[in-house]
């Protein structure tokens, strides 16, 4: 035990070690507030054990049983039992005989499961269209073997397993993926033991490589080979998806040498810098994939490598892949030459075999095992297993899948039968030889037929042939079961086995020679058993698909209307059956019996929500305190809308125009337009009058006034600055000019512009001279002067161009000349060419000519002109826009894209508007609501916001610009209606929410008259209909709205086919609404959608990686966009017709450059590329401007991709590759130098917590502040601010020390200030101040105070990120006191003086929005967030810095937070930093386009119910029948695709006839019961119906019993009852896998404080049994559901005979060419026993499965036939227990009981593993869930009710528990 306890069982336990515990301490610390789970490794093997559960769906078959594998699935329960025991020693002692003694090492040495604590993500969501991901090919296999539907106790259904590889492959590709599968050579050494499995094995990499379009790698050896490492290296994968080695295993594999395999490999991978995902826990849906994914940390890896390895070695052990088992290779064959030659014999017989490769393979392996099995005394036995093997394969070719699909007999009853020993071995002999075969066949491949190899064999088939032919042998019968053509081919095949054996042998027919023996014990079957077994088939009909759920007959308009069609067809009960009545009258007795209304009508989620106060109270001293807070209320909004408009912004005046004179004022408005268009033609032609004449002198003479009142200005002031500095003097200059008007006074202007140009030529006089020398000189300027220089040469020629005189040309032609860019002068006037141009400027005394020369190779740029501003002045380039204003914009000029919105507002348009952030698409939304505050007081906007923070922005703003709007009484401007809490929400013109609330509304039958008010609905960053969580509520509000929508977003990749849906359920709605309806509104809408799509990003962002080294003066090092991409993307995307390069990876004028010079270096020679250069590329020197424009940088960055792209059509592949690692290299070697310098690994918490200082440091000293910095971890914000402040605070003090302020005297002087504070007080507070006047001596020495004071505050400035002056601004003490609760040494407010702040969804709403108003005031520098920043929050800045990884962090979350930097009208370029990442997830993040949005699963029973109750109780029943059939015909997933539709309709008629079955529909769909309550709580399908359920039972009746001697009163324990129902029904989050009791019981013994259980208890079992009931009718119904669907689709799908993604077709029904008559009695035979089936997929059907099976299973999903649809929400049952595609349970997070017991919010974070923020959202969603609950059964229950009093208790108690936790205070 001592040396065990030495070893560390954990990661987080090699903080013990000496030599790596320092850099460990960091990472390991961090766990824990990041919510994982705690580190409690059980050193014990038995940690890794899952306790056996053997399924019980797969037929007996003991007949291949061997004593290498476990028993079988239905064996005698007696035998069973008798053997459990010692089966279980010989099973553990076999498990350590085939596993080495390495892999008893990695078992006792490896992390336990509960180390590894993956996150539950959409999988695709990031790497759709990205780098590939990686599946480990034996992990898949492993699994697909594990799966519970696939029998393969039996001899293998191989054709069943490829169906469920390509299933799995072909689902992931549809969804986007791109992935590579990789065998390892070494692997295979796993499945030697167990032949069937190694067969299947060479079958699936064979078939993949030969038939499908997947690439499939077979060459590398190990995880741990080089050959690994470059192959990562090269592809650089985005994740791997692997096994945790720990399923439910299929019979023969050894589980510890399983355990101990995959879970090195995971350890190998995880090392290489990789991340993984468990496969067994993949689950789909029709548009995204979950799966447990975990997050490489490769300092953690490595040192955990350190660490466990070198135990190893002290061991003797070398832990490679190839050391954790044993060699057990089977045999090999004697002879490999004779074997070989066999193969060729064969092969030239390959052409008349019709199974190719798999008829060569079958003959030779039996060919094989004949030859070896002769030598025994079972030779003839061998020979007709053999025989009966052939047969089977012939008919292989000929039946149907249908035909195949057999219900085995019970072979332990049999009365006959070959030795089950000798037959298990011939069949493993046959499969061993089978591996060799193929294994020596691999070269043959391309020659011969592969497609059959799939169904290499079928052990069903073989089997039940086996017993019929036996039977039919018994009988003396065998000659009259098997026809004339079958016989033929079994000789055929024979006969080629004949001729390669080297064995005499018999003849093909008979089959059976060998005598049968009886098995003792059994019985020869009767003929009236025969009989029986005849009425089989029959049995299996009636068991199947003619035991369907009965359907309620239904009346209803909305039902006739969507599938009324479909409807009719199915068979209905009548209206009087029992079982319609009893379902229908259920709620009567219920409300009977304990005396409820469950019928009554509940207030909705809006009357729930908490109102803020919209009426006032009766009360004085509350109206009083009321109003107060209002005030304040209103102060604080009007100061954060402010914030966010910026200085000087005034209120838009808003006039209500009359609705009668609307139209008159539009006709104005145009006619106004002609008028003004046609006096400016008129004044063209027509003569002024006298009248003007004397206007314009008079104008003329003012004008002159005013100009020499500027030039009498202009001289003093250019008089004072003779003696002026440089910098001062431009600074003046710049302040006159923005006083007298840029263009007012033209000529005072020009000449103050020339005088600043002269300056600046001074400065970088100056600046050159100092510097030493040419630009090649280190001592050479920075160029920010010399572009400063260019840029107002090109100021004045754009503004003052027409009033410059010669002389000034001349001058500013000079200042192009001095710096060496004279041909820049050619794009100007041409009297600047003259000589005297190019002297005017330069320095006195430059006479000669050699001089002059001199001069002007000094204080040259030393670059071309073109090069000079792509170089340096990209981010300063033109920008070609309208010059032309627009009256409905008065703050700038919009651009056309943006005039075409405001056109789709004045027309009642609808838009969907995509563009980059920060170009402008959000003015519409406020121009949208000025218009309809403008039109009425009537009218509605509705602003939907994805987050409560945006929702408060969005609030401010609107008050800020409309407050001042005249309202009617009890009517306000806007208003607010989130989860949390409403105000004005429905007495407002513009309301601002999120989208659940607003489908709240538009749902709920009494508010259909608000609704009607709507005039328009703004969706802001619409593509969160993309998202995991709340998606499908985006797209139905787009349904519903019964007005016009803008819809906004950056970031959408197939704009046209959303743009395209949109329109389709416009048009419907068009035809619905009718012309009449729409004459009577006074704006009607036009039911057109219009599509705005602009991609042109105002500022360029320019990458850059941090990477500090001792060899590199810069660790800001540029990345160029293209440095992430390969050569084979390139090559795979050639054909894309949206480009090969990634849609958003574009070039700054820079980049370009870059491109182009490394082009040039590659490929010098190559005549297309010179025509390239900066300086003789057509498109800058045909230009008419001074400057290059930005439109033509762009061309030239498409040109030279264009030219990229050239090469690689030309296959010049090495070149292309070249120019791609050249603009890769810098970055490379410098990442590389600091790998090796830096101890901490670049992507820990170690590297960012160290050199988060001097990264702040670095930006500011290149005045790249601003910034935000963007990480997902939560702690890791608070920390990094903490860390800044202690460090700099230490840097302030060390600074003082050095100018001798030391700490005492700071103390002193702190003292002295305060007390002439006091005595300034005191006199001022005297009427006689002259009289009160201190003494000197009294006084303190201010002097020295004012010094020291001085010098702590330039020490405070110089290591703080605050501007200078705002320090101690009024402005800042304002919103420090918004937060004066928080205590001075809080982190934050330490944070808030040194200039830097924290913001994340954890703060309160005071704080975020003191730290966001401070920002944008600039009183911050620099903010670490989370990405709640991200979605639309106004705080611009200059860089954006991404600080460490996160599976969260994907390329959609990339571009919204990179959107953040170089915001328009702030920064002309953007800086992204990114720190602490490593590189291929940068790459990926660049390199990935947004995923495309493809909608979601439309319907669920609860929207069908939501539904149900609108269009029966709205106010306007028939505008609510058109919502709800907008919203059933038009989901966006069925758009163009018609058989969808199809299969919606019959998935509605299934939820209709659930909820009436459930009674909460009556026969004609009218709500009933307690719908009310199962529509409330919506959001938690299928828990709300059966908590419906549940109560309907009268279960929490029986539960919900007070205390003995109390009424009111409930006992803990019955509240613990009812939590832990509530917590199983609504706080459901399940944990991995691997997560058993047992692994808890061991955590939880070395873990003396732990608190929780972790694993959820199960249901009391009277809930338990009841919920199974639910079950089973819900399953019934479906199962029916299914048949149904299946039936209607057949004759679009047709039979399902072709595998998905290989597309390789097998026999249909009756084209086998085995006619079934009496000529075929094998056939008929076999008939009596086929599997009849209409749901499950004909290939499942191969492993015995039916639909009643089917409905049975826990993984439906797999099972299903091809053209179904169904995931595994689609059905409401309620999973007791959930299991993964291997059978394994998967227990639920005990978080929401646990919290209730001990109330100890950091327990749930240590003990559960929930992160911290996601943890308060998941208590506070369960508590508002228990209110929720408590709130309707209030009002449906009488009060004296014991379940109402109950849940009244448990809601008091859980907020109670809640607010303790949190210091929330309690409001009454």
């Amino acid at each position: 035990m001592a040396g065990r306890e030495e070893i560390p069982d954990s990661w987080e336990q090699l903080d013990g070690e000496p030599d790596i515990t320092k850099d460990l301490d960091e990472d390991s610390a961090a766990e824990v507030p990041d919510g994982e789970t705690p580190d409690t490794a059980d050193s014990s093997d038995d940690s890794y054990e899952d306790p056996e559960e053997e399924a019980s769906l797969r037929p007996n078959s003991a007949v291949f049983n061997s004593p290498r594998r476990l028993s079988s699935d239905e064996d005698d329960s007696d035998t069973a039992d008798s053997e459990s025991g010692e089966s279980d020693c010989e099973t553990e002692d076999e498990d350590d005989g085939e596993i080495s003694s390495a892999a008893k090492l990695c078992l006792k040495h490896l992390p336990a499961d509960n180390h590894i604590k993956p996150e539950w993500v959409s999988l695709l969501h990031d790497f759709v269209d990205s780098e590939l991901f990686i599946i480990d090919g034996d992990s898949l296999l492993l699994e697909l073997l594990s799966e519970v539907n696939l029998d393969w106790s039996s001899g293998g259904q191989y054709l069943h397993f490829i169906f469920l590889l390509e299933r799995f492959l072909h689902t992931f590709h549809q969804l986007g993926g791109i992935f590579h599968i990789v065998f390892l050579r070494d692997m295979h050494v796993l499945w030697t033991g167990c032949p069937s499995m190694m067969l299947a094995r060479e079958v699936m990499i064979l078939h993949l490589q030969q038939n499908t379009p997947y690439t499939v790698t077979t060459d590398i050896s190990s995880a741990d080979s080089p050959d690994w490492r470059e192959y990562l290296q090269k592809n650089r994968p985005a994740f791997v998806a692997i096994s945790d080695g720990n399923q439910n295993l299929p019979l023969g594999l050894p589980k510890k040498a399983v355990v101990s395999v995959f879970k090195t490999l995971l350890l190998h991978v995880l090392s290489g810098g990789v991340n993984c995902v468990f496969m067994s826990e993949i689950e789909h849906t029709a548009t995204k994939a979950f799966g447990f994914y975990l997050e490489c940390r490769p300092h953690k890896m490595r040192l955990w490598f350190e660490a466990y390895f070198s135990r190893y070695r002290k061991e003797g052990q070398h832990p490679s892949m190839l050391s954790v088992l044993q060699q057990n290779k089977t045999e090999d064959c004697k002879n490999k030459e004779q074997l070989r030659g066999k193969v060729m014999a064969v092969k030239q017989l390959g052409p008349s075999l019709p199974g190719g490769l798999r008829d060569v393979v079958t003959v030779l392996a039996c060919a094989q095992v004949l030859d070896q099995g002769l030598t025994t005394a079972d030779a003839q036995i061998t020979e007709d297993i053999v025989r009966l093997f052939l047969l089977h394969v012939v008919l292989l070719r000929h039946l149907s899948l249908k035909q195949r699909a057999q219900q085995l007999r019970d072979f332990n009853k049999a009365p006959f039968s070959f030795p089950d020993e000798l037959l298990s071995h011939v069949m493993d002999q046959v499969q061993v030889h089978m591996v060799d075969i193929l294994q020596e066949c691999r070269n043959l491949v391309g020659e011969m037929e592969t497609k059959f190899l799939c169904d290499i064999m079928d052990g069903r088939l073989f089997l039940q042939l086996s017993y019929l032919i036996l039977e039919a042998h018994s009988r003396g019968q065998q000659a009259s079961l098997l026809s004339e053509d079958l016989c033929c081919e079994l000789e055929d095949l024979w006969s080629i086995v004949t001729d390669i054996s080297q064995s005499d042998l018999g003849p093909a027919i008979p089959v059976i020679v060998s005598p049968v023996d009886r098995t003792e014990g059994k019985n020869h079957p009767t003929d009236q058993q025969e009989q029986n077994a005849h009425s089989v088939s029959d049995q299996l009909k009636a068991s199947g698909i003619n035991r369907r759920a009965a359907f309620f007959p239904v009346s209803n308009q909305l039902v006739d209307a969507f599938a009324g069609s479909v409807n009719n067809c199915l068979p209905h009960l009548d209206r009087t059956d029992r079982e319609v009545t009893a379902a229908i009258t259920e709620n009567q007795d219920f409300d009977e019996t304990y005396h409820w209304h469950s019928g009554k009508p509940l207030a909705d989620d809006y009357d729930n929500t908490k109102d803020n106060h919209e009426q006032l109270p009766t009360d004085k001293l509350e109206r009083k305190k009321v109003l107060k807070d209002k005030q304040k209320y209103s102060r604080h909004m009007q100061s954060y809308g402010e914030s966010l408009e910026g200085p000087g912004f005034q209120k838009v005046p808003i006039v209500v125009r009359q609705k009668s004179n609307q139209k008159q004022e539009e006709k104005e408005r145009k006619k106004k337009e002609r008028q003004e268009k046609a006096k400016t033609a008129k004044q063209k032609t027509v003569k002024k009058s006298n009248k003007d004449l004397i206007k314009e002198a008079h104008k003329k003479k003012e004008e002159e006034a005013k100009t020499s009142q500027m030039l009498q200005q202009w001289q003093t002031l250019k008089a004072s600055l003779k003696s002026s500095k440089a910098v001062k003097s431009i600074q003046e200059l710049e302040r006159f000019l923005e006083r007298c008007g840029r263009e007012q006074v033209p000529l005072v202007g020009t000449e103050v512009q020339i005088n600043i140009l002269q300056h600046k030529l001074d400065m970088w006089k100056d600046q050159c001279s100092k510097g030493g020398g040419d630009s090649g000189d280190s001592g050479h300027p920075n160029l920010k002067t010399a572009v400063d220089i260019v840029q107002t040469v090109s100021n004045i020629v754009d503004e003052y161009g027409q009033h410059l005189k010669p002389k000034q040309k001349q001058d500013l032609a000079g200042a192009l000349g001095l710096l060496g860019l004279s041909d820049m002068v050619g794009y100007m006037d041409a009297d600047m060419l003259s000589e005297g141009g190019e002297q005017s400027m330069l320095a006195e005394g430059s006479k000669t000519k050699t001089r002059k020369d001199e001069d002007m190779r000094k204080y040259s740029v030393q670059m071309s002109s073109n090069r000079f501003q792509l170089q340096h002045m990209g981010h300063l380039l033109k920008r070609e826009g309208r010059q032309d204003a627009d009256p409905r914009v008065q703050q700038f000029i919009p651009d056309t894209w943006q005039r075409e919105l405001l056109d789709a507002v004045d027309n009642n348009e609808s838009a969907l508007i995509v563009a980059p952030t920060s170009s402008g698409k959000t003015y519409a939304s406020y121009y949208c609501m000025e218009k309809v505050l403008r039109d009425g007081d009537d009218g509605v906007v509705v602003y939907v916001s994805p987050t409560k923070a945006l929702v408060n922005q969005v609030a401010a703003t609107v008050y800020a610009r409309f407050s001042n709007k005249t309202m009617p009484d009890g009517m306000s401007v806007y208003g607010v209606f989130t989860r949390d809490y409403r105000q004005n929400a429905l007495s407002c013109q513009i309301l601002v929410t999120v989208p659940q609330c607003l489908e709240i509304l538009l749902l709920a039958p009494h508010r259909q008259k608000w609704a009607q008010k709507l005039r328009y609905v703004i969706f802001d960053e619409v593509h969160c209909m993309g998202s995991e969580i709340g998606a499908e509520v985006w797209e139905h509000l787009l349904l519903l709205v019964p007005c016009p929508f803008l819809a906004l977003s950056a970031t959408i990749s197939n704009p046209h086919d959303l743009q395209s849906w949109l329109q389709s359920a416009k048009d419907f709605q068009k035809q619905s609404d009718g012309q009449a309806k729409q004459k009577k509104k006074a704006n009607p809408q036009l039911y057109n959608v219009r599509l705005v799509v602009y991609g042109e990003r105002y500022s360029d962002l320019e990458k850059y990686v941090y990477l500090p080294c001792s060899n590199s003066q810069d660790s800001l090092v540029p990345m160029h966009p293209y440095s992430v991409l390969t050569l084979k993307q390139l090559q795979d995307n050639f054909d894309n017709p949206e480009g090969a390069f990634p849609r958003d990876l574009t070039l700054s004028p820079r980049e370009a450059l870059q491109l182009y010079d490394t082009m040039a270096k590659v490929w010098p020679e190559r005549d297309s590329l010179k025509a390239l250069e900066a300086d003789a590329y057509r498109g800058f020197t045909t230009r008419d401007r001074l400057l290059i424009t930005k439109a033509q940088a762009r061309k030239y960055e498409a040109d030279l991709k264009r030219e990229l792209l050239t090469w690689l059509t030309e296959h010049q592949l090495e070149k292309v590759g070249c120019v791609l690692r050249m603009l890769n290299s810098r970055l490379v070697l410098q990442q590389s130098t600091c790998a090796q310098e830096l101890k901490p690994d670049i992507t820990s918490r170690v590297f960012l917590k160290d050199q988060i200082v001097k990264l702040l440091d670095k930006l500011k000293q290149e005045d790249k502040l601003p910034a935000l910095v963007f990480t997902f971890d939560r702690g890791l914000i608070e920390d990094l601010v903490d860390i800044v402040d202690v460090t700099l605070s230490e840097m302030q003090m060390e600074t003082l020390k050095n100018i001798g302020v030391t700490e005492a005297s700071i103390k002193k002087d702190q003292a002295m200030i305060r007390k002439v504070e006091k005595k300034e007080k005191r006199v001022r507070d005297k009427e006689q101040r002259a009289s009160n006047i201190l003494e000197a001596k009294d006084m303190p020495d201010a002097e020295r105070v004012n010094q020291d004071s001085a010098n702590r505050r330039l020490a405070f400035l110089k290591h703080s990120f605050v501007s200078e002056g705002l320090h101690s601004s009024e402005e800042l003490e304002k919103y420090k006191k918004r937060i004066f609760y928080l205590p001075d040494d809080h982190p934050l407010k330490r944070g808030l003086r040194r200039g830097i702040g924290y913001h994340h969804a954890g703060m309160n709403a005071k704080e975020r929005q003191a730290v966001e108003t401070m920002f944008r005031n600039k009183h911050l520098k620099v903010v670490c967030a989370t990405a709640t920043l991200a979605l639309g929050i106004h705080m611009p800045c200059k860089t954006v810095v991404f600080a460490g990884d996160s599976v969260f962090l994907d390329a959609l979350e990339y571009r919204q937070m990179s959107g953040r930097a170089g915001r328009r009208g702030f920064d002309p370029v953007g800086n992204v930093v990114f720190f602490g990442l490593p590189r291929p997830k940068v790459n990926r993040l660049l390199a990935a386009n947004v995923p495309r949005l493809t909608g979601n699963y439309p319907l669920t029973s609860s929207l069908v119910l939501r539904i149900m109750l609108l269009t029966t109780r709205a106010d306007d029943k028939t505008d609510a029948f058109n919502k709800a059939l907008n919203l059933l015909k038009h989901p966006f997933l069925s758009h163009d695709k018609p058989h969808f539709h199809d299969q919606l309709q019959h998935h509605f008629l299934f939820s209709v006839q659930f909820l009436m079955q459930q009674g909460l529909l009556d026969l004609e769909g009218t709500p009933q019961g307690m719908a009310g309550l199962a529509s409330h709580l919506h959001y938690h399908e299928p828990s709300n119906f059966v908590l419906v359920w549940l109560l309907q039972k009268g279960i929490f009746h029986q539960i919900c019993v007070p205390k003995h001697g109390s009424s009111t009163d409930f006992s803990d324990e019955v509240l613990r009852q009812l939590v832990l129902i509530l917590a199983n029904l609504f706080g459901r989050l399940y944990l991995p896998a691997f997560y058993t009791p047992e692994t808890v019981k061991g955590m939880q013994r070395r873990r003396e404080l732990s608190q929780s259980k972790l694993i959820l208890e199960d249901l009391p079992d009277v809930v338990s049994s009841s919920i199974k009931e639910y079950n089973q009718q819900t399953r019934r119904l479906f199962h029916s559901y299914l048949c149904n669907v299946a039936e209607a689709l057949a004759p679009q799908l047709g039979q399902e005979t072709s595998l998905p993604a290989s597309q390789i077709e097998f026999l249909s029904p009756g084209t086998g060419g085995l006619p079934s008559d009496s000529s075929q009695p094998l056939l008929a035979k076999l008939q009596q026993s086929q599997i009849h089936y209409s749901v499950v997929s004909a290939f499942a059907g191969l492993s015995g499965l039916n639909d009643d099976k089917l409905q049975e299973s826990n993984n439906m999903f797999e099972s299903v036939r091809q053209g179904l649809y169904m995931d595994r929400n689609s059905a409401p049952t309620f999973p007791l227990e959930k299991h993964d595609r291997c059978g394994r349970r998967q227990y639920l997070n005990s978080y929401a009981l646990d919290f209730f017991k001990h109330q100890s919010y950091d327990a749930i974070i240590k003990d559960n593993g929930l992160r911290k923020g996601f943890a308060f959202q998941a208590l506070k969603d369960f508590k508002m869930t228990i209110k929720s609950i408590y709130t309707a059964l209030e009002q449906l229950g009488p009060e004296e009710d014991n379940v109402v009093r109950a849940f009244r208790q448990l809601a008091e108690q859980y907020e109670e528990a809640f607010n303790n936790a949190f210091n929330i205070k309690s409001k009454t």
